[in-house]
């Protein structure tokens, strides 16, 4: 016959304490690489965001292009964790400037990506 193996009491107590503290630590870390997931398609998207629009202001003939619309396009089901609730988009002289904030109940995300708008013709035909 097979002889039976008891565990003391305390070791199951123990156990107790020990399995939702490892639980908690998988779940935290799952969070920290869902936020650093979301961080990463936010920062790149409003980066390619800027320069894309940046490039589109030498365009002279199509004026249709929709930044903000192209930002959504590019960001689609991407995100995990945080829902984006802001994008502002500011097209100045020669700086596209793209703001995005995104939230999840206290965690919070505000990224800002800039592009200079290329102006080749000034440097080439420029002369002392």
């Amino acid at each position: 016959m097979e002889e039976r193996k008891w565990v003391n009491g305390s070791t199951v107590v123990e156990m107790a304490y020990l399995i939702p503290a490892f639980f908690l630590l998988f779940v935290l870390v799952i969070h920290t690489v869902f936020y650093y997931h979301d961080k990463v398609i936010l920062s790149g998207t409003a980066c390619e965001t800027a320069a894309v629009t940046a490039q589109e202001a030498r365009r002279k003939g199509d004026r249709g292009f929709d930044a903000e619309a192209f930002f959504r396009e590019r960001i689609g089901d991407k995100l995990i964790l945080l829902t984006v609730s802001d994008v502002s988009i500011t097209d100045g002289e020669s700086v596209v400037s793209v703001e995005v904030s995104a939230y999840r109940s206290v965690m919070k995300l505000a990224i800002q990506q800039k592009a200079v708008k290329p102006k080749p013709e000034e440097v080439i035909r420029w002369t002392e």
